[in-house]
Parts: structure tokens; sequence; C-alpha cells
């Protein structure tokens, strides 16, 4: 019986199959994972995170900012990758989530922007997200023009 039997050819392989894809899915994941394949996407993502914030050099900064205040009061937080997604040629939302341990339960937070491709502009898109943005580019009030 020197030689290896069938089932136990059979189980070899299947265990260098098992580590093979272990070893494929325990890669770490790329930072980019959620930005589509797309240099106008990696573009949006660039420009909403190297845009001017309210109280910070840039919007990077003032999300980063944010999480050092939360770790500061030691509040458990996770923070989610970067997102890029287009919703039409040439307009993409870029967007950032952040869960964080509230009184009683976890609480999230979106911090989206839109990027328009075509004059390089960005809106805020969430209600998270205006607190980042300086005051002469958020979107008028509802009703801005009958308040005295």
């Amino acid at each position: 019986m020197g030689s290896i039997s069938y089932r136990k050819l059979i189980g070899l392989s299947a265990l260098v199959l098992l580590v093979i894809v272990g070893f494929v899915f325990s890669k770490p994941a790329s930072k980019r994972l959620n930005i589509p394949n797309d240099p106008k996407a990696e573009e949006a993502l660039e420009l909403v995170q190297s845009h001017p914030a309210r109280n910070a050099p840039t919007l990077q900064d003032a999300v980063e900012r944010y999480l050092r205040e939360l770790e500061a009061k030691g509040t458990p937080f996770h923070k989610g990758e970067w997102q890029v997604g287009e919703e039409q040629p040439g307009v993409y939302a870029v967007r950032i989530l952040i869960r964080e341990k509230g009184f009683n339960q976890w609480i999230e937070r979106e911090f989206a922007w839109r990027v328009m491709m075509k004059d390089q502009t960005i809106r805020v898109i969430s209600l998270a997200a205006i607190h980042f943005m300086p005051f002469h580019e958020l979107p008028p009030l509802p009703h801005q023009d009958q308040i005295s």
C-alpha cells in the first residue's frame, strides 16, 4: 500500500483548494474598493477630498478631525470607506459613512456630496456634510427670502 489511494488524493486536492481560496479571500481589501474603475470617479473623489472645509483645510481633514474628536471623547465609531457612484453621465456622488455609538444605539452619519464634472462644482447632499461646508457654499434655506 505504498501508493496514495484515490480517496486520499481527493481529500488532499480539496485541502489545497481550500488553502488557495482562503489565501485569496484573506488578502487585505483595496483602499479604493468602493470606487469604480473610472478616471472621472477618481477625479470626483479627489475634488471632494481636497475641497476647502469650514473649519479645516480640506473636507478630508474635516472628516478626520471629526473622528479624532469622537476618539478624544471615547466614543466608539466605525469609519467606512470613501464611495463614489455615477448618478448620471458627468455627475458623481461621493460619500463616506461613519457610525458612532450613541447613548443606547448606533448613529449612522452619511457625509455626501454631488460633483458636476463639467464645471467641477461640488454641492452638499446630506445633512451631516453641511457642517463641513463653508457657509458661502451652502444651499439657501427654504423661504429664506421671507426671513427677516
